[in-house]
């Protein structure tokens, strides 16, 4: 009997041991056809050019290793895409169960432990969507010890982000405080690092986290309940709670300003358009310091400002060299061109400008209807290097040259009539016909001063803007004062002020046109169309009779 079971137990060890033989048999076999879906030979390209790179770090300072390092970045995502490329067909049939390339969870695990060797990994970007990238430290570890500090600790922050992704396929994979955690270490990066080259890189992320923060995801946005009526939308307690923990936690975060204009607007069905467009426009890189400084222009705004700065240096270096015919050429091409990019600006930036339907909302220079003077004193002190300025017009501001910008800047290369002209136009700095009562002799002196330079200049190219702005002082002028209080002070044979007023510009300009004008009007008051007959003088002089 014993030894009947001496030899059961011994075939027993033997078939185990043939079991487990065979299934290791069988793993090994499905280990060797994993790894024989990989091309080596440009596996082995990726390794090489790390290589080549650690041996060039080795004799670099700071500055060169982070230039070897945006070099490397190029030359590795090339590799990593033409890796993903050679493997196209591996990777989209990771899933499918009747294809030859499915993996199990075993077989992944198999897969990576094999591409670690490499520095890479299978990553799942979404349900059903692998990408071969490298492993999160990969960067982080190779630069670490050669690169400038702002180098060092992006790539520091970046490897510790990319251990635990949060976001994938529409979800959020961390808690929202993790994800406050991560803007607000963007944000620490931009202070301690306003100048670094990947300043702009740090903003752009810094940004993801704040709609994923404020507006959530697809699958889960931070408001609910009205989709069918924007009047039921309502911020979960629990996000609510975190916002008001944000807040609370950190007041001084710009992020806080997006908190409270989601809190104030989230019943908008387009809320979340308008968060994007107000962090495009105002939180891009420079975006939060240039609204300190008081410049409240968007980055596309900005970057059209820097356009016009650039070709004012150009005109100047055109005008040192040029004749004054060629002056006057390049003047009007300038002119006309500043005049394209400034309605651009005025059109991007219309809101914060409160042009047009935007006047009666709380903006830039606009609160609770009135002007806040602080505010655009601060933005005109910005725009000042740039001969620009916003002024106020009848629906909002707008964005336009100093009044003496076009002058100053061609003064010394044009022709006479050109100078005159421009020299002129940069006196009209104030609304003398809105403020006509204050003004009246001062719009006396422009219309002479008109009416003298269509005489000298009678052939100029600015004749016709020359003769509107003359033609409108001068209506202003002569209806301003030929009101019916003038005709009955006349009737009576009295002299009110407007009488004293024209008496004052005829002796003054006793050889002005507008003069044989207003002695038409005096010498004529008593007639019913009076004003018939004095527009008709005016319009045969607008009309060059």
């Amino acid at each position: 009997m014993k030894k009947i079971l001496i030899i059961i137990f011994t075939i027993a060890i033997f078939v185990t041991g043939g079991i487990f033989g065979y299934k290791k048999i069988v793993a090994d076999e499905r280990e060797k056809k994993i790894i024989k879906m990989f091309n080596k030979d440009i596996l082995d390209n990726f390794v090489e050019n790390k290589k080549s790179v650690t041996e060039r770090l080795k004799t670099s300072n700071p500055e060169e290793a982070d230039k070897i390092y945006n070099d490397y970045l190029k030359i590795s995502q090339l590799i990593i895409e033409n890796i993903n490329t050679e493997h196209l067909d591996f990777l989209n049939n990771i899933y499918n169960e009747d294809s030859e390339y499915y993996f199990t969870e075993k077989d992944w695990k198999t897969a990576n432990k094999f591409l670690n060797n490499y520095d890479l990994e299978i990553f799942e970007l979404a349900e059903t969507e692998v990408k071969i990238m490298e492993v999160p430290n990969y960067y982080y570890n190779i630069f670490k010890d050669y690169v400038t500090d702002d180098y060092r600790e992006y790539l520091e922050i970046t490897y510790k982000e990319n251990e635990e992704p949060y976001f994938t396929d529409g979800s959020i994979l961390v808690s929202y405080d993790k994800i406050a955690d991560r803007l607000l270490t963007w944000e620490n990066f931009l202070k301690k690092y306003p100048n670094s080259d990947l300043a702009e890189i740090a903003n752009e992320k810094c940004n993801i986290y704040r709609r994923i923060y404020i507006l959530g995801s697809d699958n889960a946005p931070t408001r609910e309940g009205g989709w069918e009526n924007n009047e039921l939308f309502y911020i979960p307690e629990n996000n609510l709670k975190e916002f008001n923990r944000f807040i609370e936690k950190y007041p001084d975060s710009p992020t806080v300003e997006l908190i409270k204009f989601y809190l104030e607007n989230y019943k908008n069905i387009d809320v979340d358009t308008l968060l994007s467009e107000k962090i495009d426009k105002e939180f891009y890189l420079g975006g939060i310091e240039n609204r300190e400084k008081g410049n409240f222009f968007s980055k596309e705004s900005n970057d059209l400002l820097e356009e016009f700065k650039k070709n004012k240096e150009e005109v100047i270096n055109k005008l040192k060299t040029s004749s004054k015919e060629a002056a006057d050429e390049i003047f009007q091409e300038y002119s006309k061109s500043n005049e394209e990019l400034l309605e651009k600006i005025n059109k991007i930036d219309a809101e914060m400008l409160n042009i047009g339907f935007y006047k009666d909302k709380n903006t830039a220079f606009y609160k609770d209807e009135n002007i806040e003077k602080d505010k655009l004193d601060k933005q005109n002190k910005f725009l000042n290097s740039y001969g620009l300025e916003v002024v106020p017009i009848e629906d909002g501001f707008v964005l336009t040259e100093k009044k003496k910008f076009y002058y100053n800047l061609f003064k010394n290369f044009v022709t006479n009539d050109y100078r005159e002209f421009l020299r002129l136009y940069s006196e009209e700095d104030i609304d003398y016909i809105k403020y006509f009562d204050k003004y009246v002799e001062i719009i006396a002196d422009r219309i002479v001063a008109w009416e003298k330079f269509l005489e000298k200049y009678p052939d100029s190219n600015f004749r016709k803007m020359a003769n509107d702005i003359y033609q409108e002082y001068r209506r202003t002028y002569i209806f301003g004062l030929t009101s019916s209080e003038t005709r009955e002070s006349l009737m009576n044979g009295k002299a009110n002020e407007a009488v004293k007023e024209f008496n004052r510009f005829i002796k003054k300009y006793p050889n002005s046109p507008t003069s044989d004008i207003i002695k038409y009007y005096l010498e004529n008051y008593k007639e019913e169309d009076i004003d018939t007959l004095i527009s008709k003088k005016l319009n045969k002089n607008y009309e060059g009779e």
